[in-house]
């Protein structure tokens, strides 16, 4: 098809998750659109404020998203937590290597402000999964 993108990972050497953008579910978008709500202002108050910075970050975080959520669809790993800690490392350092690109300044501050956005979206995401589902 012609959306289709080969998105590699490097969790599993040789592997490759197909992502066929016309037919993203819709848990997807919304888990996404979630991760947006929730990360994004953490960033803003983080020192990020720059209008180009914040919309760079939300599209490297709706991408990193739908990546990760794809993959652990595939179920890769016999236990769900490993998949999800060795994929949630892979999206730190995604969203780092993209953000480098169009934000300027200290590269510690910005691996670190990465790390807490993600794990703070993490329980909040875990913490609204329980009281949700």
């Amino acid at each position: 098809m012609l959306f289709d993108l080969i998105a590699p990972t490097p969790l599993i050497p040789g592997t490759r998750i197909f992502v066929d953008w016309a037919e993203i579910e819709e848990a997807f978008l919304m888990a996404a659109l979630l991760t947006v709500l929730i990360e994004v202002p953490l960033f803003y108050f983080c020192g990020y404020r720059k209008p180009k910075e914040l919309a760079g970050f939300a599209v490297v975080n709706i991408i990193s998203n739908l990546l990760l959520n794809e993959f652990l669809e595939q179920d890769p790993f016999d236990w769900f937590w490993v998949a999800v800690v060795l994929g949630e490392l892979a999206v730190i350092l995604l969203e780092f290597c993209l953000c480098c690109y169009f934000i300027q300044g200290d590269r510690k501050k910005l691996f670190w402000t990465l790390v807490l956005v993600n794990v703070c979206s993490i329980v909040l995401g875990e913490i609204l999964f329980w009281f949700y589902y």
